[in-house]
C-alpha cells in the first residue's frame, strides 16, 4: 500500500472505506460475452475511449496516511497492466458458459489485495477461446449502477454504431409509476401504511444486526464462509415460464419488478430490505410462495426500510467508523441466507469495440452467504430472447 505524500490526495467516501474492511472487502466481477472473436487491440482502444477509463477513481492508487485513513492518489494508467489476454481454453471439456463460470470462481479466490497496490483497482481479462471479456473492479470504486452506466457510455448500438445506449426504465414506465391521486382519505391511509410498515420492518432490520437469524438450511452461510472456495452457477429461466408466473401473480409485470431512478450519481449508494422467502414441500399450488413474496414486496415498497438501512449505515460510518459499520453489515449477511441484487441493463442491443455483446452477467464476491445477481434487460431486448439468465455464488 502506498503512503500519503501531499495534501492533493482525495479521501475515500465513507461507503468506499466500508468496502475496504476485511469483513466487507468486495470485488465486482462482470462477464461480457462477445459474438465475434476478441480483437485485443480493438478492445484496448475501446476501453481507453470509455468514460470509465478517465474517471478519477479508475486513474487513482489507493494509499493510506499515517493514521491509516484511505485516500485516492491520481496516477497514470498503463493499459497493458490492466488488460490481460488469456489464450487457450480455461479447462478442457467444458462449454463456454461453464468455462467462464470456472474462471470467475477461480479469480474470486484471488485475494482482492492481489489486484495490485501499485495500480488502480481494476483489470480486464480477455478469454480468447471463449469470446468473453471479464471485468474485475473493486467495489470501493463504485456501485453496480454507476459502473454499468459508465461502461455502457463506451458502448454503441448495433443498429446505429454512432448512437449511445440508454439505461433505466422507459418514460412510459416512469409515467405509470408517477400516476396517483384519489380521495384525501386514501392519501391519509397511504401515509399511515408507510409509517406502520416502516416501524415494523425497521425493528426487524435492527434485530437482524444483533442476534435474529434464519434457521439453518443446506444453503446457509455464516461467519468465515466468505473465505471458502467458491462455485459459480448460471441459472436460466424460460420466458414462457416467466409468463406463467406473471399470470399467476396478480398485478405483476416482468418490466416493472424493480423501481428505477434516472437521477443517478457516481458512488456507492445502496439500501437493504429483508425479504422472507417461503417454500413448501406439500403438493399444493407450486406458485403459492410467489404470491406470498409478491404480497410481502407490496408491503416493503410502502415502507422506508431501504432508505433507513442506507441512512443507518451512513451514520454508523460517520460516528462509529468503518470498522463498526462493516461489522453491522457483516452481521446482517451472516444472519440471512442469501442476497439478491438487481442492476438495470441496456435497453438496446449493443456493441463494444465493434463487437456485438451477447450477454452481460455480473456478481460480487466476499459475502458470507449465497449471492444472486440479475442484470435487467428492457422488454425490447427481452422480446428477442428465449430465456433470461442470472449468476449465483455458492461455497
Amino acid at each position: 500500500m502506498g503512503s500519503l505524500e501531499n495534501g492533493s490526495d482525495e479521501p475515500l467516501t465513507p461507503e468506499g472505506r466500508l468496502f475496504l474492511q476485511k469483513e466487507m472487502n468486495q470485488v465486482i466481477y462482470c462477464a461480457i460475452g462477445m459474438k465475434q472473436p476478441l480483437d485485443v487491440d480493438a478492445l484496448k482502444l475501446a476501453i481507453q475511449s470509455c468514460p470509465m477509463y478517465t474517471h478519477p477513481r479508475f486513474c487513482s492508487l489507493l494509499v493510506r496516511d499515517s493514521a491509516g485513513r484511505e485516500h485516492w492518489r491520481r496516477t497514470r494508467v498503463e493499459i497493458y497492466r490492466h488488460v490481460v489476454p488469456v489464450h487457450g481454453p480455461v479447462a478442457e471439456g467444458l462449454s463456454d458458459e461453464a468455462a467462464v463460470n470456472k474462471f470467475l470462481a477461480d479469480l474470486s479466490t484471488d485475494s482482492p489485495g492481489l489486484m495490485g497496490d501499485d495500480k488502480p483497482l481494476w483489470d480486464v481479462h480477455l478469454l480468447m477461446a471463449h469470446q468473453c471479456m471479464v471485468v474485475r473492479i473493486h467495489h470501493a470504486l463504485g456501485d453496480g449502477t454507476s459502473l454499468i452506466s459508465s461502461f455502457l457510455a463506451g458502448s454503441r448500438l448495433v443498429d446505429d454504431p454512432e448512437a449511445l445506449p440508454t439505461i433505466g426504465p422507459s418514460l412510459s414506465m416512469m409515467k405509470r409509476r408517477s400516476d396517483g391521486g384519489g380521495e384525501w382519505w386514501k392519501a391519509v391511509v397511504r401515509v399511515l401504511e408507510v409509517v406502520w410498515f416502516t416501524v415494523v420492518f425497521v425493528v426487524e432490520f435492527v434485530l437482524r444486526t444483533m442476534w435474529v437469524s434464519d434457521r439453518t438450511t443446506p444453503v446457509s452461510g455464516g461467519a468465515g464462509v466468505e473465505l471458502w472456495p467458491r462455485k459459480l452457477a448460471t441459472a436460466r429461466f424460460s420466458l414462457e415460464d416467466l409468463k406463467v408466473v406473471k399470470s399467476a401473480v396478480a398485478n405483476a409485470e416482468l418490466s416493472n419488478m424493480m423501481k428505477g431512478n434516472p437521477g443517478l450519481r457516481w458512488g456507492n449508494k445502496f439500501g437493504i430490505i429483508l425479504l422472507p422467502v417461503h417454500y413448501s414441500r406439500s403438493f399444493g399450488d407450486p406458485l403459492e410462495y410467489l404470491r406470498k413474496a409478491k404480497s410481502m414486496m407490496d408491503r416493503k415498497k410502502k415502507s422506508l426500510e431501504a432508505h433507513f438501512s442506507y441512512k443507518i449505515g451512513d451514520m454508523a460510518m460517520t460516528f462509529l467508523g468503518a470498522h463498526v459499520a462493516s461489522l453491522l453489515n457483516y452481521r446482517i449477511f451472516c444472519n440471512t441466507t442469501f442476497s439478491i441484487s438487481n442492476v438495470y441493463g441496456p435497453r438496446e442491443e449493443l456493441t463494444f469495440g465493434g463487437n456485438p455483446i451477447t450477454y452481460i452477467r455480473a456478481t460480487t464476491s466476499s459475502l458470507p452467504h449465497v449471492r444472486l445477481q440479475n442484470t435487467r434487460a428492457s422488454s425490447s431486448v427481452v422480446s428477442r430472447m428465449k430465456s433470461l439468465s442470472g449468476l449465483m455464488w455458492g461455497v
